[in-house]
């Protein structure tokens, strides 16, 4: 180190101890070269280097500030230097008064454990944490004066208006004053939560994460799941059923190969390939040879096949022909525009004209899944508006969303968004029919056979898009209803802790969750029940015959829920569904049934697709709540 305290080259790490200029620099993330304009001599070095510590304290590394001061610390105009250093003199002045200012106190907590996150009693007192495999609960903590946010605010106006007094004054656009702008909009920045509580208030809440599996489809690599319509695509060499981007992603899938030797075993013992003369099958017999293909894979393996691995033999890629069925890959052609749809080379009216209304839905579900594989789940923004009077002109999900002021231009985005809305603007649509909307200060909804995926996934949007949508609400109860509600040991008390919005809370508004893991009509009987003034069966499936456990309840479950004499809204995947629905509801019924509306295409049903395999040759995807019907 020479006279002026700057080093001439960068020290060597060693196993002793540094000396202290250089031990505060590294802390700070600086080397001494860019902290060497700063300092002009050893004296004010040391005066940098101490008035730089408790700012840390403050202002850690990462801080948006920060960063907005070394983005314009290299300038070309002096003045603005100057500028520059007069803020930083500012900032460090201020945060010194203020660290000076607070008593020492021996039991107080260093500054990285007020980050830690304190989990509520309830999970403290557990032993044992339940494992969670498709979904985890987080546990937050969220404290906030209002005496602290606004001697915030007051310190924040002191402290711009002292800097706009330092700074000069110019016409043009100047680093200084671009820099001036971006700290004013930095500090009148609104915190990302509207919860304010006060300092004796703790509010904890869990939030459930649905994590979704992974799909197979013959368009994506299934490897990276990159998008094989403007590429080669690849078959597996083995199988000839996955497909890939390049033979080096074929060799690094690992996770297809037992798969795949499973399914070469299955091919030499038939003696013929998968799907050889497939084209002689009527639809129900193609649909049970791909389950028997299935059971004689598993049987090779010696296990059961997960849903990714099924799909792979349920959605081959063969030609779209009925009669032709095509599997040998070189001979097929594919959509340019989803890359699914499969027909002969030399025969091109194998393609069909029915694909051309599927031909969006694929893209779609293709979206979904690649966004998943580099983001994760998809969760779209959520409107907040809550109305004053009862939207009774709104007839879909979009003239809903315009209403509330909510735009989604992503067709991606707004295909979950639909997802997400389409049990509480369901239910509200049921009760606007039956006219049970106006002059209902406390509304109970029964969900029967509520899945934890889709139900009671994302629990505000029952606050969000039921609760704010009708003003004479004051209490909103949702019961959750079914024998295979909670497979994956969540806490249901955990998940009733989450709370409403501050709006709602300000005008003593809440919505409280039930979760009842039994029979329905087993729940009619317990002392806890809670008269509903709507029931939903949401994608039920009421025809099938068999159930829980393979028992068909459902007749029990309809006659408890009509002897309740309520509104009741029954929905389904597809229109092959529906009119079945409604059928085995009036065979177990035993008083007359007014028919509010009959099966038709639901108006606020989700718009995200689902593989369909029930009657993909009429419909390759279904959507959650697509045809309903209302009975009185």
């Amino acid at each position: 180190m020479n006279q002026s305290g700057v080093h001439k080259k960068k020290p060597r790490i060693r196993n002793r101890q540094r000396n202290k200029i250089n031990q505060v620099q590294q802390d700070q993330g600086e080397s001494p070269e860019e902290s060497a304009p700063l300092k002009s001599n050893g004296c004010q070095a040391a005066t940098a280097v101490q008035s730089k510590r408790p700012v840390e304290n403050h202002l850690p590394i990462g801080n948006p500030l920060l960063e907005l001061l070394s983005q314009n610390a290299q300038v070309a105009n002096p003045q603005e230097i100057d500028t520059i250093r007069v803020i930083q003199q500012l900032l460090r002045r201020k945060l010194l008064a203020k660290n000076s200012a607070v008593p020492s106190n021996e039991n107080k907590p260093p500054p990285d454990q007020a980050k830690i996150v304190t989990q509520p009693k309830e999970i403290k007192s557990e032993e044992k944490k339940p494992k969670i495999s498709t979904s985890s609960v987080t546990t937050k903590t969220k404290t906030e004066s209002k005496t602290s946010v606004l001697s915030k605010e007051e310190e924040i106006n002191d402290l711009l208006k002292c800097l706009g007094s330092k700074l000069p004054k110019g016409a043009g656009e100047s680093p200084a004053a671009a820099l001036f702008s971006n700290l004013g909009k930095l500090f009148s920045q609104a915190p990302p939560s509207d919860v304010e509580s006060s300092d004796e208030e703790v509010e904890e809440y869990v939030e459930y994460i649905y994590k979704p599996r992974q799909y197979f489809m013959a368009s994506l690599c299934n490897f990276c799941k990159s998008d094989l319509c403007a590429q080669n695509r690849i078959p597996c060499s083995r199988c000839g059923l996955s497909y890939y981007c390049s033979s080096g992603h074929m060799k690094d899938d690992q996770e297809h190969r037992q798969l795949c030797y499973a399914l070469r075993q299955t091919v030499d013992r038939n003696g013929h390939e998968m799907f050889y003369k497939c084209g002689d099958f009527s639809e129900e017999q193609f649909r049970s040879y791909r389950i028997v293909c299935i059971r004689q894979v598993e049987k090779e393996m010696n296990r059961q096949l997960t849903a990714t691995e099924r799909e792979l033999l349920l959605f081959p890629l063969l030609c779209a022909e009925s009669k032709c069925r095509e599997h040998r890959f070189k001979r097929l052609s594919m959509c340019g525009g989803c890359g699914e749809l499969a027909f002969c080379k030399d025969k091109p009216e194998h393609r069909g004209k029915e694909h051309a209304k599927w031909c969006g839905a694929y893209q779609i579900f293709k979206a979904f899944i690649m966004f998943q594989e580099k983001f994760g789940r998809m969760e779209p923004s959520l409107p907040n508006k809550i109305l004053r009077e009862l939207p009774m002109t709104c007839s879909n999900t979009k003239t809903m969303m315009k209403k509330l002021n909510f735009n989604v231009t992503n067709e991606c985005e707004y295909a979950a968004l639909t997802q997400v809305s389409t049990g509480p603007l369901t239910a509200w649509f049921a009760l606007k029919l039956c006219e049970r909307l106006r002059n209902c200060e406390e509304m109970t909804l029964h969900l029967i056979g509520a899945e934890i995926e889709f139900e009671a996934d994302m629990l505000q949007k029952w606050e969000l898009f039921l609760l704010h949508i009708t003003p004479a609400v004051k209490t909103l109860n949702v019961v959750f209803v079914g024998p295979e509600l909670n497979p994956n040991n969540i806490s249901f008390e955990q998940l009733k802790k989450i709370k409403c919005c501050r709006s709602c809370r300000k005008a003593q508004r809440t919505v409280n969750y039930h979760f009842e893991n039994s029979l329905y009509h087993d729940y009619c009987g317990e002392g806890n029940f809670l008269k509903p003034n709507l029931i939903c069966f949401f994608n039920c499936g009421l025809y099938r015959s068999t159930g829980f456990a393979l028992e068909d309840t459902w007749p029990e479950t309809i006659q408890a829920a009509l002897n309740l004499n309520c509104p009741i809204v029954v929905t389904s995947y597809t229109k092959y569904e529906a009119p079945l629905d409604m059928v085995q509801f009036i065979n177990q019924s035993n008083r007359h049934l007014n028919v509010v509306m009959p099966p038709t295409v639901n108006p606020f049903s989700s718009e995200k697709p689902e593989r369909n395999f029930i009657s993909d040759n009429e419909a390759p995807f279904m959507y959650k709540n697509f045809y309903c019907f209302v009975v009185d």
